[in-house]
C-alpha cells in the first residue's frame, strides 16, 4: 500500500500564542442550500504513481462552500465566551471516525432563537465556526448536515437574580476525518441571484 500522507516534524512552535474558544459569530444554513460543498483532501496519483500529501495538506479541504441560486448563509450572533466546539475521534477499530460537537449559548430567551430551534429541528443544517486562533471549521458536507441535539441545558429563564436567562443549542456532525476550511466566509452571506 502507497502512503497517501508524508510525516514530518511537528515542533511546539505557537505561532505567537494559543487562545481558546470560538468567535461570538458562526455561519449557518440549511444544508439543502448548499449547491458544491469543499471536499477532503487526497494524494496526487500519475501514471500509477501516488504524490503523498504533506501534513498540512491532510488537515485542511479543499475549496469553498457554495449557496444555490435565491439562498445565502446567515450569521448567529452569541453569548461570548459560552461556545464551543469540539472534535473527538470516535469509533471502534476499522470504524474510526471524527464527532464534531457545538454548543451556542444565546442570553435571553426569543422569539426569534425558539424560531430558529423550530427549524433545526426539522431540517440538517451546515456551520461555519471560527475559533480565537483565526481557523475555520465546516460542520457539514455533500454527504450529511448537522443534526440538532435535544436535551441538554434548552431553554432556562434562571431561578434567581444572578442566573442567565438563555437558550442553548447543540449541533453534531460526523465525518471521517477532522480538517480546517479555509474557503469562502464572504460571499456566501449575500444571497446568490
Amino acid at each position: 500500500m502507497s502512503k497517501r500522507i508524508s510525516l514530518d516534524t511537528i515542533d511546539h512552535d505557537l505561532d505567537g500564542g494559543n487562545m481558546s474558544g470560538i468567535v461570538p459569530r458562526v455561519i449557518y444554513g440549511y444544508w439543502e442550500d448548499v449547491a458544491a460543498w469543499p471536499t477532503e483532501p487526497k494524494p496526487t496519483e500519475l501514471a500509477g504513481v501516488v504524490t503523498p500529501m504533506t501534513l498540512e495538506q491532510a488537515g485542511a479541504l479543499v475549496g469553498d462552500v457554495v449557496m444555490k441560486s435565491g439562498t445565502k448563509a446567515f450569521n448567529f450572533d452569541f453569548t461570548e465566551d459560552v461556545g464551543s466546539l469540539k472534535i473527538n475521534s470516535v469509533g471502534e477499530t476499522d470504524a474510526a471516525h471524527v464527532e464534531y460537537d457545538l454548543s451556542l449559548t444565546k442570553a435571553k430567551i426569543a422569539k426569534k432563537i425558539l424560531g430558529f430551534q423550530n427549524a433545526a429541528l426539522e431540517r440538517k443544517m451546515f456551520f461555519i465556526i471560527q475559533d480565537e486562533n483565526g481557523n475555520y471549521y465546516l460542520m457539514g458536507n455533500k454527504r450529511r448536515g448537522c443534526t440538532y441535539v435535544t436535551g441538554g441545558d434548552g431553554n432556562t429563564t434562571g431561578a434567581t437574580s444572578s442566573d442567565r436567562n438563555q437558550s442553548v443549542v447543540n449541533f453534531k456532525f460526523r465525518a471521517s476525518k477532522g480538517y480546517l476550511y479555509e474557503g469562502d466566509v464572504e460571499d456566501i452571506l449575500v444571497q446568490v441571484p
